[in-house]
Parts: structure tokens; sequence; C-alpha cells
């Protein structure tokens, strides 16, 4: 008996212990509260609740959960009607069921603003969470509203300010996103990696090279610097604010490259203009076996247009073609895109003809290939074709068939395509109103394009340019000059294709004096730094002048390798002046060494050493081009057909 007591004690006392261990444990969770502020009631989560309010209460949750799991099926308006549903059957919604609602109402003005009003009236005005919704809702279409919700908001945490942050990155104001992330930082509020991502590219977009350095550091202190997301933001960043070198650096420091990371760096390879670095990368990135997306793809064959490698670009396109990506439209594009920068314009037709279904990007591309090629006429029967696919055209194919008028010389068909822009379209297009400045320049109709230009009110750098150099290829270099000081008095801060314009009228127009100094004047005083077009400008000017052996001088010293443009516009300056052999033999030798294939050059060569009876180097140069297979190629005219 006596055994039989101390087992009943012993088991009291171990109930009485289990009961007391369990009351501290339900108390202790009675005081914790959630992130959000709402009080988690134990009697709601004990088993001795009241049968009725608990099945209320996991009807709610049943009706929420299928209310969210719509939003994730992006299957908003479905949410929304279920909600009103809902509300019907007089069941009351928690916060995380107006949460859900809010993110299914992103797109729908007027419902955000009812559901806003709902969330007020049942008290959740406050929670944290609905307030970081509602301010991603609101600055996609209302920035202030987003920002006078966040700045009445007393406590903010740091997932608040992060998604206010990035609002201001989504809608371009890249200033007051800095400003906000040094105004969080100043408050106390630590940032997570997500801040960090999401603030990186304001200074990636805005160029602030010394606000992304100081990020970086900070994300280095703070120990962020591995997550792979800031490391893909930051070789961004660098790359688009000009420091190659840097982007590089991080990125060879990812450990755990993703697709992200490789394809951010060949476009940041692209953006700077180190096309050959990219294509290497892109071989790097197969050879970590990390295959391609059709975003990579694209940007490969951006590369390779710029390039000009006709033969590395048709065994790209037969490695599309192997990896299936000639089903993606926006990769037959860009290889349409690709031919055409290339001067291949029978396989660019050859690929479109092959296209179906095709969008209007690629009609756009197939119809501007055949503008800017040896076959303008042929933009017009794309367009005719795309007519009757019934599709209608964009104001960027009226640019293209504006730009074939103008190659043609087709005044009648110009005017017309003109008439039907303004029938058809709202001219408001900056790039449109260029192309008809240019067109009727070109024709000679200098007054028809200063009007077009000077009832344009918001013009842009496009249009400038345009207007600058209708002056000059008209032989008003001084009115091209007043027309920049213009847009300069403007406000207007001039780039690398306007100054294009300027240094050519000046070329043109034989104002040398005024061409030297706008030449120097655009690194000194607009940080504008001279690209290959600028060089080719000088070199032309001082051809015209007579000035040859200087003209070699200043190519032979330029800071960048000359191309064949360069050496082209030298070689018609000697063949222009009659200077001496020995210059015009340098530069032919350089343009074959350049441009094997085009047999101009060679023929060229062989009269100069016709001229001086150099026989024998003469045979060579024609055994030469035997062996290469290469023959002269006829002359041809460019007649205006009726369309």
């Amino acid at each position: 008996m006596s055994s039989f007591l101390a087992t009943r004690f012993v088991v009291e006392w171990y109930m009485k212990s289990i009961g007391e261990n369990s009351y501290k444990l339900f108390a202790k969770m009675s005081k914790r509260r959630y992130s959000s502020g709402i009080s988690l009631n134990v009697r709601e989560r004990s088993f001795f609740v009241d049968p009725i309010k608990f099945a209320e209460k996991q009807n709610v949750r049943s009706w929420t959960s299928k209310i969210s799991n719509l939003v994730r099926e992006n299957q908003s308006i479905e949410a929304i009607n279920l909600f009103k549903t809902m509300l019907r059957n007089e069941h009351k919604p928690n916060y995380v069921t107006v949460l859900s609602v809010i993110r299914a109402a992103e797109n729908l003005e007027s419902t955000a603003r009812c559901v806003h009003g709902f969330a007020i009236k049942l008290g959740f005005e406050l929670e944290l969470p609905i307030v970081t919704a509602l301010v991603g809702v609101y600055s996609t279409w209302n920035m202030d509203a987003a920002l006078k919700l966040f700045n009445r908001t007393r406590y903010k945490d740091v997932i608040l300010w992060s998604a206010m942050v990035s609002a201001c990155v989504k809608s371009g104001e890249y200033v007051d996103a800095i400003e906000l992330f040094r105004k969080m930082l100043s408050s106390s509020v630590e940032p997570n990696y997500i801040s960090i991502v999401g603030i990186v590219p304001a200074c990636a977009n805005l160029g602030a090279l010394k606000v992304g350095k100081e990020i970086h550091a900070y994300s280095m202190k703070i120990s962020f610097i591995s997550h792979v997301n800031i490391q893909n933001s930051l070789v961004d960043m660098y790359a688009k604010c000009g420091s190659l070198k840097a982007s590089v650096a991080v990125f060879r420091g990812i450990e755990k490259k993703d697709l992200v990371s490789w394809r951010t760096m060949i476009h940041g390879c692209v953006e700077n203009d180190r096309f050959n670095e990219a294509l290497s990368l892109f071989s790097q990135m197969r050879y970590c076996c990390f295959e391609p997306d059709d975003s990579v793809i694209r940007e490969v064959i951006g590369a390779l247009s710029e390039l000009d490698e006709i033969k590395i670009g048709q065994c790209f396109h037969s490695l599309v073609l192997k990896q299936g990506y000639l089903r993606c439209v926006s990769v037959v594009t860009a290889l349409l895109h690709m031919y055409g920068d290339l001067c291949e314009i029978e396989s660019a037709r050859s690929l479109f003809d092959r296209l179906k279904p095709r969008d209007l990007i690629a009609w756009s591309t197939m119809i501007a290939a055949y503008a800017q090629s040896e076959l303008p006429s042929n933009a017009f029967d794309i367009y005719w074709q795309m007519q009757s696919a019934n599709e209608k055209p964009n104001e960027i194919i009226y640019v293209s068939l504006l730009q074939a008028c103008s190659s043609m010389a087709a005044e009648e068909i110009g005017e017309g395509i003109h008439a039907q822009v303004i029938k058809i379209v709202n001219i408001s297009n900056p790039f449109l109103i260029s192309s008809l400045i240019d067109m009727y320049c070109k024709f000679g109709r200098i007054s028809q394009g200063t009007a077009i230009f000077s009832e344009f009110p918001n013009k842009d750098l496009i249009c400038w340019s345009s207007m600058i150099n209708g002056y000059g290829i008209n032989g008003h270099g001084n009115k091209a000059l007043e027309c920049f000081l213009d847009m300069l008095n403007s406000g207007i801060k001039p780039n690398d294709v306007v100054f294009i314009s300027v240094l050519s009228a000046c070329s043109h127009c034989d104002l040398e004096y005024e061409g030297w100094n706008w030449f120097y004047a655009m690194e000194e005083r607009f940080d504008v730094t001279p690209k290959l077009a600028h060089y080719a400008c000088m070199v032309d000017m001082l051809s015209r002048q007579g000035n040859i052996e200087e003209a070699l001088e200043f190519v032979n010293n330029m800071p960048i390798e000359p191309d064949k443009r360069i050496w082209g516009t030298l070689l018609a300056g000697c063949r222009k002046t009659r200077v001496s052999t020995e210059i015009s033999e340098i530069v032919a030798k350089r343009l074959i060494a350049l441009d094997p294939e085009n047999t101009s050059y060679f023929v060229i060569l062989s009269n100069l050493y016709a001229e001086q009876g150099r026989w024998k180097e003469v045979e060579e140069l024609r055994q030469l081009m035997d062996e290469k297979n290469l023959k002269k190629e006829l002359g041809y005219s460019l007649i205006e057909t009726s369309l």
C-alpha cells in the first residue's frame, strides 16, 4: 500500500509540475506581440475556446487562404471578387486578408483606394505590413500619396524604409531615393540586404559613382557583400558609371555566380563598347556550364553587330539555331538587326521571310534594315506586306520610311509620307520630327526643314542635331553654329552626336578655326570624349584644306585606333589634292589590311603603281586579287522608281 501511495504522490507532483510550467509558458505567450502589433490571445489558442468563435476564426482563415492563393497566381480580379463575396457573407476579414487584397489591387487605383479606406475603418491603418503594401501600390501611380502615407507613419521599420526607397527608384526619382536611404541611416535603422539591393540601382542610373562606392564599402562593413544579388547590383552600377575595371573586379569576386551575374557583366561590356570582352565572357559562361537565356543571346548579337564581324555573326547564328532560340521572336529580331548593321541584307530578308508570326518590332527592324541599305526602295515592299497583314505602323516605321525617301531622293514620296504622318499620327516623337527635318534638308529645302524645327515646341538633342546638320550640308556653316549656340543658351547640354553635326558643318563650310575650337572644347568644357566619328570629321576638314601630311600626322597620333572610315577619308583627300604617291600608297595599304575583301582599294593602289610605271607591283596586286577570288565591282546608279 505504501508503494501505491508513493507512486500516487509522484504522479500528482509530476502533473502539478507540468501544470505550473504550462501556465508559465502560456503566460509568456500572452505577453508576446507579433511584429505587426497584434497581440496573441491565449484563449483563442487554447483548446477550451468558444466553439462558435473558433469556427468563425477558422472560416476567416479559409477565406484569407483562398484569396492569398489567387493573388500568388496573379488572378487579381478573382481575388477581389472573392473578397467581396466574403464581405457579403458577413465574415469580418483580418489584417492578412486586407493585405492580400491590397496586393491584388495594385493596378486598380479606385479599388486600391477603397481597400485603403476599408483598412482604416477596421483599424488596420497602423499595421506596418499594411502601410508598406499601400506605399508600394500608391507609388505605381501616385508618388505624392505614397510619400504622404510614408511620412505620416510614426514608427517605421527597415522593411517600410526599403519599400519607400525602392518605390523612388522604380519611379525614376533617384536623388530622392539616395536622400531617403541617408535618412534611414540617420534614424538608426540598420538596412538589410534588400535595402542595399534597392538603393544601388539609383546610383547606377544617376552615374553617382562616389555614392555607389560608399554603399559598396558600407555593405562590406555590415557583411552583406557576400549576397549575390548585392554583388550583381554592384557589377551593374560600376558598369553604368563607366568604371568597367571595378565592375569586372566585383564580378570576379563573386564565388557563386548565377545567370544574372553573367548577363549583367556581358551587358556592362556591351554598354561600355567592349564588345570583344563581351564575347569572351560569353565563352567563359558556357565553359562554366551556364546555358544562356534569350536576354544573354540578344546582348551577344548586339556586340557582334558593333564588331562588324560577319563570319563570327554567322557562326553565332548557327549556335542560336542549334539551341532552338529561333523560336523566340526577340532573338530573331536581334539577328535581323545584326544582319542589317553588317549590310548583309539578303541574310536578313531570308531570316525575316521564315519568321512566323511576326510582331511589330520585327516588321520595323526589316524596314529599317532596307532603309539604311543600298536597296531603300524595298523598305516600301515590306511596308505594304505589313499593311496586308493588318499590322498598323508605329512612329519608328515612319522614321525608317522617311530615311528611305532621303536616300532615294524621292521627294514626292517623302511628301506623301509626311501627309500620312500628319493624318494618322500625333507628331510628338522627336525622332519623327528629326527625320522630317533631315529629309527636307537633304532635298535642299532648308526653309521647310527650318519651319518644322521652329514649330516643334519640345526640341531635344535629336532635333537640334538634325537642324545643325541640315544647315551644314546645305553650306550654311555660320547658321549651323548659331543654331548650336541657341541650343546651348536654351540649357541643353551637347552630347557626342551633336558634336558630330557641328564638326561636320565646320568641315563642309571651311570653318577650320571654329572646327578646331569646338573639337578641343568637347572634352575641356563639356566632358564629351571624342570618338572615331569626331576624329573622322577633323581628318576630313584637314583633307579638304589640302593639308594631307598634317592629316596623316593627326591620324598617327590619335589616342584610339583609326578604322577604315578614317583611312578612307584620308584616301579621298589624297586623290582630290594629288599629293605624293608615297602617302597615298601608305593609306591604301592600311585600308587593304583593314578591309581585304574590298576590291576598290586594290584598284586605287594598282592605279597609283601604274601612274608611276611600277608594273611589277601592278601584276602582283592582280595576282593577289585572283588568289582571293576578288572581282572589280561594276558601277551602278540609284534611280527613283514609282512606288
